[in-house]
């Protein structure tokens, strides 16, 4: 494949449903994480890390159920099919959470730094790694 054709693939792929659809939701689920992290940090003054997980663990819900049934169009319906999805969906989320945890524990709980810059830095993190494992394993299909 020429450079020439590998530009046409990737800008054919940069402009597709499925990744306009992904960053859509994408938004959609960052705006969720980050209203209830916000809230239970600035509001309620929960621990940082409690507030990371819990705004993770719904953020993780919408953005199974949108990614199955609009982004990647999923259509399994056997146990053992749907079993593999949400475990691998939440297994690569687990990864980034565990990552996102151990940066903003570090860089805001420890050594103090702004809390809104380690929330951006780790949901960019959050979102590549997030997108490799549903594109490439959840919801890979035998054609990709």
């Amino acid at each position: 494949m020429t450079p020439q054709e590998k530009r046409k693939k990737l800008l054919k792929y940069l402009t597709s449903k499925e990744l306009l659809l992904y960053i859509a939701f994408g938004v959609l689920t960052t705006v969720i994480n980050w209203v209830i992290y916000f809230i239970l940090t600035d509001v309620v003054k929960m621990n940082v890390s409690l507030a990371y997980f819990i705004a993770w663990a719904a953020a993780v819900f919408v953005a199974f159920v949108t990614n199955k049934k609009y982004v990647f169009m999923s259509s399994t319906r056997q146990w053992k099919a749907l079993l593999f999805e949400a475990g691998t969906f939440v297994g690569g989320r687990l990864l980034t959470l565990v990552i996102g945890e151990i940066l903003t524990t570090v860089f805001v709980g420890y050594l103090g730094q702004s809390n809104l810059l380690w929330k951006f830095i780790t949901t960019v993190i959050e979102v590549i790694g997030n997108w490799l494992v549903s594109k490439f394993i959840t919801f890979k299909k035998k054609t990709d």
